[in-house]
């Protein structure tokens, strides 16, 4: 269950006898302290008690109670989970030991994709007769194991990418959500530098959210919101509307314990938040929200009197007062005896995406998705959308583009810059939007090349007659004729000088840069002089070419973004050769 202690356990937290790290800038110095390693693994902070129970190992490695909770402090933290096989497979082999360590071997083994041990883990548990109080009991983590194999047949193409230092850090970054034209990415963390420094609950600073701008195809540096929205507490991304006007915010501070709140999108900042209301915001945990296209209909999570499971979906109407209408809950179709939670309306607007520990599940939470139907306000049966999106790790919340090509998403991957990253999804069956580049070949005085040789019309002779036919010869090395007769015909002739020199041949080679491969060959408009060019993404090098003039090579860069890409009066200016 994602529900964790609020600020009101927090407080009793930092007045227990044991040492508690709560002065902003210490550094934890773990001592090898009993009291304290029980007492932070007591109140879930598992970082803590870890470093303090790896110090108690190392000065007593056959203590089975430190070689267990080891173990699970690997399996509750936001690192590599794998981390906790050794020490369990140690307990498991011992005379006397908590016989809840086979169920806590085999979520390990599904950490590592290993579902044949780990259903051998927990068929071993459930034969035990030891009482099963797990959130998800053995027999239906052997059944998310069948689940797992059977999504990893079926892949979904996907690239994913770290977003990299300039958004992500050492510390926990999580809960990402992009409006719909992916122009900034704003993310919950819980990162050294936040607001009033207090340590929270699992032994990090209390979270700020923090934003960052997508501007040229690169990240900006991020930066934390203002106080109007962060606090000396908890702060936290609950969701945001496709087209950036609402932001949602979990708060657990002064101002609410564990309710959802409302900021309107004001340029680049938010407004200060308000409460959603009575209705909604209960004495019950309630996280993640989204909205209707329409924005007259609220979907939720919480754990209220009524919930299927422990947090279940719920969804309430605007009232005409403006106020939030009594909630109702989703249904068996969404919710499960299981947890839901982390809703997201995608941008178009019959599509809702949200987290379950239920349902066809590969392990912890998964993302489904599920189509609404906006007349009559219901929900088409879910579907996981798959792996590698989805692992046996908790996958919680996703935010989608316009076009559905790109997604972002929090995850404890290799290669990851320390807990929790932000990465972006790339669907690669969608193909990527076009990319072009357009302007006007010209001379050195600005003067459009074809200006120079086109045809100079100059008017010789003009009369007015009226005759009964006409008859016109032009030229000698141009010749043609036009030969017209009615009666009583009215016509007026031009005699015009046409220039003989021919018009020069540009050519543009179009090189991809990665494969090394010839893309195209284009020719300017021969009246404009005008030439546009489309390609995909990706580096190319352009190569303009034209007799009597010396040869231009330009690269060009074009990135995979939302937001159409376009050069426009890209003008090229040609520079004759010198004899």
């Amino acid at each position: 269950m994602r529900m964790k202690p609020t600020i009101l356990a927090l407080c009793i937290v930092m007045l227990l006898a044991f040492k508690v790290n709560a002065q902003p800038g210490k550094e934890f110095v773990p001592e090898g302290n009993a009291k304290s390693a029980d007492g932070y693994f007591k109140y879930q902070n598992f970082k803590d008690a870890l470093a303090e129970y790896l110090v108690l190992h190392s000065k007593d490695s056959l203590n089975i109670e430190y070689m267990h909770r080891i173990g699970l402090c690997y399996l509750y933290t936001n690192i590599d989970k794998t981390k906790a096989i050794p020490y369990l497979e140690w307990v498991v082999t011992q005379e006397k030991f908590d016989q809840n360590a086979w169920y806590d071997l085999g979520r390990a083994y599904q950490y590592a994709y290993r579902f044949d041990d780990a259903r051998n883990a927990f068929k071993k548990f459930s034969t035990l007769g030891v009482k099963d109080n797990n959130p998800i009991p053995a027999q239906r983590q052997v059944e998310i194991c069948d689940q797992a194999e059977k999504l990893m047949k079926t892949p979904i193409d996907v690239t994913i990418s770290n977003l990299g230092p300039a958004v992500n850090s050492p510390f926990p970054d999580y809960n990402p959500f992009v409006p719909k034209d992916e122009s900034y990415v704003i993310y919950s963390s819980k990162r050294d530098g936040n607001m009033g420094g207090f340590i929270d609950y699992d032994g990090y600073l209390t979270a700020d959210i923090y934003y960052s701008q997508h501007a040229n195809s690169e990240w900006k540096k991020t930066k934390p919101l203002s106080s109007t929205i962060n606090t000396y507490l908890v702060e936290e991304v609950a969701g945001l509307t496709p087209d950036g006007e609402f932001l949602f915010l979990y708060f657990d501070n002064e101002y609410g314990i564990a309710d959802i709140f409302i900021s309107e999108g004001k340029g680049k900042t938010f407004k200060r938040p308000e409460g959603l209301g009575a209705n909604i915001n209960q004495k019950s945990f309630e996280g993640g929200a989204t909205m209707s296209q329409n924005k007259k209909v609220l979907i939720f999570s919480s754990n209220r009197e009524g919930s299927l499971g422990g947090l279940d979906l719920w969804m309430s109407q605007e009232l005409p007062t403006g106020e939030w209408g009594v909630p109702v809950n989703l249904g068996p179709t969404i919710n499960t005896k299981f947890d839901e939670d982390y809703p997201y309306m995608a941008p178009d607007g019959e599509t809702m995406y949200f987290a379950s520990t239920g349902h066809e599940n590969m392990g912890g939470y998964d993302i489904f998705k599920c189509t609404y139907d906006k007349a009559n306000i219901t929900f088409s049966k879910p579907e996981n959308i798959g792996y590698p999106i989805n692992t046996p790790d908790d996958n919680i919340s996703i935010s989608y583009t316009a076009s559905g090509r790109h997604a972002y998403i929090s995850a404890v991957l290799p290669g990851g810059l320390g807990q929790q990253d932000i990465y972006r999804v790339t669907f690669n069956s969608i193909k990527p939007k076009k990319c072009f580049i357009s302007g006007i070949i010209m001379t050195q005085d600005s003067t459009p090349l074809y200006e120079k040789y086109k045809m100079m019309q100059t008017q010789l002779a003009e009369s007015l007659v009226q005759l009964d036919s006409i008859k016109l010869m032009l030229g000698t090395n141009d010749t043609s004729s036009i030969e017209m007769s009615a009666p009583g015909l009215q016509a007026q002739i031009a005699l015009l000088e046409k220039q003989t020199q021919s018009l020069p041949q540009v050519v543009i080679r179009v090189k991809d840069q990665k494969t090394g491969k010839l893309q195209g060959l284009y020719r300017p408009n021969k009246n404009s002089g005008k030439y546009i060019i489309i390609v995909e993404p990706g580096n190319y090098e352009f190569t303009y070419d034209c007799a009597g003039y010396t040869t231009l090579v330009k690269q060009y860069v074009f990135h995979d973004d939302e937001s159409s890409i376009s050069n426009e009066n890209e003008h090229v200016i040609l520079i004759p050769e010198t004899k």
